[in-house]
């Protein structure tokens, strides 16, 4: 009896000692899956690539998307902060937006789980849009053929003529919250005074059934305008790119 009690000790001893291995095992799989994910999102070397590839069907499912999830600290530089489109419809294209109602307002990316690829696919093309809108990289023929793009496509979508397209970004909070100006608050780093537009344009569809593109432009870029004599004192139907919400 004694010798049959001692067995079934040093049975129980090695089943859980091979369930320690095992745990153990797969452990150090997961931390080496998370940390090849996170050291190869910046600069990564090719064999860092052919890596990520190898895991990705394991890392996505916690979210770890190695193609499109920046893990490294931010910079504190603005194409690091959030942006997104928002597109404000119209119903007539043959009317400035001041002189109608907003039909609907649509946002890129729309709410959803950030598996999506589209919801992906939309905070890369804001992304996108927002670092070409910066002076010192402006290009006009990238931001000016996505705001055409994501326009036309919204048009399509709801049937509207004309539509606003804006790209937002949110401002991130400094570390030291005391130097916040005023109206920023601390306690809500969503808030909508964190938002700012960094391009705004009107697009719209013309008598062709073409997608026209105009970029707004602000007060500052431009010259005031001359109103010749007997014409209507109405607003123009591009402005500045804060004074239509």
């Amino acid at each position: 009896m004694h010798v049959t009690s001692q067995k079934a000790d040093e049975s129980a001893q090695q089943s859980q000692a091979m369930l320690r291995s095992i745990v153990s095992l797969v452990l150090c799989i997961h931390l080496f899956c998370v940390a090849v994910v996170l050291a190869s999102n910046f600069r990564r070397s090719p064999l860092q690539s052919r890596l990520v590839s190898i895991f990705a069907p394991y890392t996505k499912l916690l979210d770890f998307d190695p193609e499109f999830t920046p893990y490294y600290y931010t910079l504190g530089r603005n194409s690091d902060d959030d942006t997104w489109l928002v597109i404000d419809l119209y119903p007539s294209a043959d009317q400035s937006v001041t002189q109608q109602q907003i039909a609907q307002t649509m946002r890129v990316p729309e709410a959803g789980s950030n598996w999506l690829d589209e919801r992906r696919r939309g905070f890369q093309l804001a992304k996108l849009l927002a670092a070409r809108a910066d002076p010192e990289a402006e290009d006009d023929n990238i931001t000016g053929e996505i705001a055409r793009s994501v326009g036309g496509w919204a048009m399509r979508q709801s049937g509207n003529k004309r539509a606003v397209v804006r790209c937002m970004r949110r401002m991130s909070q400094p570390f030291d919250l005391a130097t916040l100006n005023p109206g920023f608050p601390p306690d809500r780093p969503t808030d909508p005074a964190y938002d700012a537009t960094v391009y705004a344009a009107d697009v719209w569809i013309d008598e062709d059934q073409q997608v026209q593109m105009q970029k707004r432009a602000s007060r500052a870029e431009v010259a005031p305008r001359q109103r010749e004599s007997g014409s209507s004192s109405g607003s123009p139907s591009v402005s500045s790119p804060r004074g239509q919400q």
